[in-house]
């Protein structure tokens, strides 16, 4: 009987800790997509590991220092997130989100665009803080009629 109750007790906590990191996560990203929309470098550079990869659609992988670079030069501005489908799962210092995004950006100053991606996004507990460590998204093209 008191190993059940053991069992349950650590079953309560693990889960818990996985809401814990779900909403800090949830919070985290929030703050990334604000930090991309005003280009706040200091905020990005802390947000995103130094090993951080991101792969968008059709394009070739980019790492931390070339991301940040097209956001800081503004080639590439996002003006607003809207986001939605989004799924969490935790496993530990580890956090997997799956979302559907409509991304508004702009390339060097040239007219807003809107491209709807599904996005997986690696989120890592580093140093007691959440970063993000991957990106990766796919076009979601709009269904057959």
């Amino acid at each position: 009987m008191i190993k059940t109750l053991v069992l349950i007790a650590l079953a309560a906590v693990a889960l818990a800790a996985q809401d814990a990191n779900i909403e800090a996560v949830k919070k985290a990203a929030a703050q990334l997509e604000q930090a991309l929309t005003h280009a706040d470098m200091a905020t990005l550079e802390k947000m995103v590991t130094d090993d951080f990869i991101r792969t968008p659609p059709g394009g070739r992988d980019t790492n931390k220092k070339e991301w940040l670079g097209l956001v800081e030069s503004k080639r590439l501005q996002y003006v607003a997130f809207e986001d939605s489908e989004e799924r969490y799962r935790s496993y530990g210092d580890t956090v997997i989100v799956n979302i559907v995004s409509n991304i508004h950006t702009r390339s060097s100053g040239g007219p807003e665009r809107e491209s709807t991606l599904k996005l997986i996004w690696v989120w890592v507990k580093l140093d007691g803080q959440w970063r993000l460590a991957a990106v990766q998204g796919n076009q979601v093209t709009a269904p057959a009629r």
